[in-house]
């Protein structure tokens, strides 16, 4: 007895099909979700907190790029919401403690780079506010208290400030 083996061709149009199958397999180990889990196990470590929720703020988004947003449910219910979180929000090195949300109240900023929320992070601009100085998201949970008080007496109009040269030009 003779035993005929056949290799079987992948007809063309169930290739386009596969490729897709098989990169979105591949995404889960992404830098971008590497990130988000990060984040969600860094998040609230050492603070008391009811609930915390991380999240990409593109959806497809591959790279790692600090702009998740976590979202802290504290123990008596407030919500402190992080903006521009990932890996350097986190320890010693960190430069981002930016608030997006507080209990409600949204802080703004405007400055010549345009409208955004504070970084309250000790080498940021706003970092003063808070002595001694914030070193990264997880510290600015367990004070939670300041930050809230700070957030509440954010200034409610607009103000602004504006330099002029010699000629009086802004």
């Amino acid at each position: 007895m003779r035993t005929v083996r056949t290799v079987r061709r992948v007809p063309k149009g169930l290739v386009p099909v596969l490729v897709p199958v098989l990169v979105l397999s591949v995404a889960c180990e992404l830098p971008a979700n590497r990130e988000v889990e990060f984040a969600s196990s860094e998040i609230g470590k050492g603070a008391e907190i009811r609930a915390s929720r991380v999240e990409k703020t593109e959806s497809f988004a591959l790279l790692a790029s600090d702009t998740l947003i976590a979202t802290v449910e504290l123990r008596d219910g407030e919500l402190i919401r992080f903006a521009r979180v990932g890996y350097k929000s986190f320890g010693p090195n960190a430069v981002n403690v930016v608030i997006s949300e507080a209990d409600g109240l949204v802080p703004r900023i405007a400055s010549c780079a345009g409208v955004g929320f504070p970084n309250f992070h000790r080498g940021a601009p706003l970092g003063h506010h808070f002595q001694p100085s914030l070193i990264d998201v997880n510290e600015a949970v367990r004070r939670s208290g300041e930050v809230l008080e700070e957030i509440q007496f954010w200034p409610q109009c607009p103000q602004s400030w504006e330099v002029q040269d010699k000629r009086g030009v802004n």
